[in-house]
């Protein structure tokens, strides 16, 4: 979707790269086994318009509770497409893109059209909520990457990683973060085990979680497995299948 606000987010994504030491985050996503930090990259004008969608979409929060796994709620792609054009349009933008490109060093590309994860709203607002330990296991026959966006954090929750988990020459390294407004988090997710702490009573935690590909393949059953997982787990199967979206 083009909006009106198209070429205001891309300008103002390339006006924040001017500031980027792309250099120094290559060499920190390779030597974290690819995993890297780029603090408040968004700038207060794009998380403020971000902020005003944020009203249009808590009302289509669809809730989980898996035990042992995970309890929160979520939007998928297709409504936040509808509601939120502003934080698709940060998915969309081609400077943002090429930054990943380049800093990956891959052939970075967006999910299908039909991926109810290429930009979801991850929603952490009641006592308890949590992500439990895990990979972000691609179903896709090539590579896959996950870009967590901080968006709106009123709460003692933080990101729980390890890196190194799979690179038996290196120490597991472990982090606890608390991601900032703006800040992203880059990394690939059959690599990097991650997790999130539970929220404590009258918090709130919002994030955007952008999921790439290199050539976006996958076979008909690993689709099937792929829409049944995030209907299960994040967003309901008529948000996943289609009944349930906002056109």
């Amino acid at each position: 979707m083009l909006t009106t606000a198209t070429p205001i987010i891309d300008q103002l994504i390339s006006d924040s790269l001017k500031e980027t030491d792309e250099a120094s985050l290559r060499a920190k996503y390779s030597e974290q086994d690819e995993f890297v930090i780029v603090d408040e990259f968004l700038p207060l004008e794009v998380l403020s318009r971000w902020e005003l969608e944020l009203a249009r979409l808590k009302p289509h929060v669809h809730r989980n509770y898996l035990p042992g796994h995970k309890k929160g709620g979520s939007v998928a792609y297709q409504t936040m497409n509808a509601l939120a054009p502003s934080i698709t349009r940060v998915y969309h933008s081609a400077p943002l893109l090429g930054f990943l490109r380049r800093v990956v060093g891959a052939e970075v590309n967006e999910c299908p059209s039909s991926d109810p994860h290429r930009c979801a709203l991850y929603a952490y607002t009641e006592e308890g909520d949590h992500m439990g330990w895990h990979y972000d296991t691609s179903y896709y026959k090539d590579r896959r990457w996950t870009v967590l966006v901080g968006f709106k954090d009123e709460s003692s929750s933080h990101l729980l990683c390890l890196l190194h988990t799979r690179n038996s020459d290196r120490d597991v390294v472990n982090l606890e973060l608390q991601i900032k407004p703006g800040t992203l988090v880059i990394f690939n997710g059959d690599k990097v085990y991650h997790a999130v702490s539970p929220l404590k009573k009258g918090e709130s935690r919002y994030i955007v979680s952008m999921q790439y590909v290199t050539t976006g393949k996958m076979n008909p059953f690993m689709r099937f497995i792929s829409n049944m997982k995030d209907a299960v787990a994040y967003f309901g199967l008529r948000g996943v299948f289609g009944k349930g979206r906002l056109r």
